[in-house]
């Protein structure tokens, strides 16, 4: 593959949550387009390829909890102190809490949030120091669709993906002066195991939310989303900061 065709050549790529069938897939994406790929996921049971930091291919990942602040920090140093940087943080952890608003208990938000809003705010937290002292870096976050049109049995993590769509507008613009980028990629409805359960959970509830195929007439799969994330980390939206880009096939119902 020529250089012209690898527009992360050498990049240091952090992708969070990486165990996931997105999450893997986003990882491949940016080792295909040359980037040196550290993955780091509660599970590190090694069922999934990492592009380590001399360019071979191994079988692992960091264990992470982003529910501790320490780890977090303990991670990003690993990382840097192996690769000499980070270039870009892909956010891409969730929780799978489904059920009526009315069953779910104080523990069950929290968990959605410690995965999400906040696990996020912390892994940001980790690496914009380092990115904004080089005047260089590029986060992307993904939430979900739900965000903007939220699902019956799925509210705490819609009411997670909008605020981690304010923290990338709020942090983008503290930072875009410094040099670093950072957007959301709001996917939905993507072919995973995650959105069988989102469906199975709208069903329980007496809810037909997110069995409608969108406009373009098929679920997206997990390359549309990794795509996605290629175009924002790459030179090519180096005037893009602070957006959340909807990948739903046109779903979302709102402008």
């Amino acid at each position: 593959m020529s250089t012209s065709n690898r527009p992360m050549q050498d990049a240091v790529a952090w992708v969070v949550g990486g165990a996931g069938s997105l999450g893997q897939t986003i990882a491949g994406a940016l080792a295909e387009a040359g980037a040196r790929v550290v993955v780091s996921s509660r599970s590190v049971e090694g069922r999934w390829p990492v592009r380590s930091a001399d360019g071979t291919w191994s079988r692992g990942a960091i264990a992470l909890d982003l529910a501790s602040g320490g780890q977090v920090d303990a991670a990003a140093r690993e990382i840097e102190d192996r690769c000499g940087r980070i270039d870009l943080l892909v956010n891409c952890s969730a929780a799978p809490v489904f059920g009526d608003f009315l069953e779910l208990d104080d523990e069950d938000w929290d968990t959605v949030l410690q995965a999400k809003l906040l696990g996020y705010m912390r892994t940001m937290r980790a690496v914009l120091p380092g990115m904004a002292g080089r005047g260089a870096g590029a986060i992307v976050n993904i939430s979900g669709r739900g965000g903007r049109q939220p699902t019956p049995a799925h509210l705490p993590g819609c009411c997670a993906n909008a605020a981690v769509n304010v923290l990338t507008k709020g942090v983008a613009d503290i930072y875009g002066p410094r040099g670093v980028r950072i957007n959301a990629i709001a996917p939905g409805p993507i072919d995973t195991p995650r959105h069988q359960e989102i469906v199975q959970g709208n069903a329980l509830v007496g809810s037909a939310a997110s069995k409608k195929l969108p406009p373009v007439g098929r679920l997206g799969e997990p390359r549309d989303v990794a795509d996605a994330v290629l175009f924002l980390a790459s030179p090519a939206a180096a005037f893009i900061t602070g957006i959340t880009l909807p990948v739903d096939g046109g779903g979302t119902a709102t402008v």
